[in-house]
C-alpha cells in the first residue's frame, strides 16, 4: 500500500527562500496590477476609449504591470529556478 502511493504522490520538493522569492516576483507584480486596474479603473480606457487612438488603448500603466509580470515568470523566473535547482539552492 505504502509503496503504491509513492508512486502515485511525487515526493516534495522543498525550495529556498531565494527561490521562494524569484517564483513570488511575477505573480506579485501582475496582482498588483489587477489591484490597481480595480483601484483606478479609470485608468483602463478600454473601458470608455471616446475617441482614443489604439497605441493610446493598449498601452496602459495597469496592463503593462500585469504583462510585466506574467512576462517576467515566463522568461526569468523559470529559467532562473530551474538553474537555481540545478545549482542545489
Amino acid at each position: 500500500m505504502v509503496a503504491a502511493f509513492r508512486r502515485v504522490v511525487p515526493p516534495v520538493v522543498r525550495r529556498s527562500r531565494h527561490a521562494l522569492v524569484v517564483a513570488a516576483i511575477g505573480p506579485v507584480t501582475a496582482l498588483g496590477g489587477l489591484l490597481w486596474a480595480f483601484i483606478q479603473p479609470w485608468r483602463i480606457t478600454l473601458l470608455h476609449p471616446h475617441g482614443k487612438g489604439v497605441w493610446y488603448l493598449i498601452v496602459e500603466a495597469p496592463l503593462l504591470v500585469i504583462a510585466l509580470g506574467v512576462l517576467f515568470t515566463a522568461f526569468v523566473a523559470r529559467p532562473l529556478l530551474h538553474d537555481l535547482e540545478e545549482l542545489g539552492g
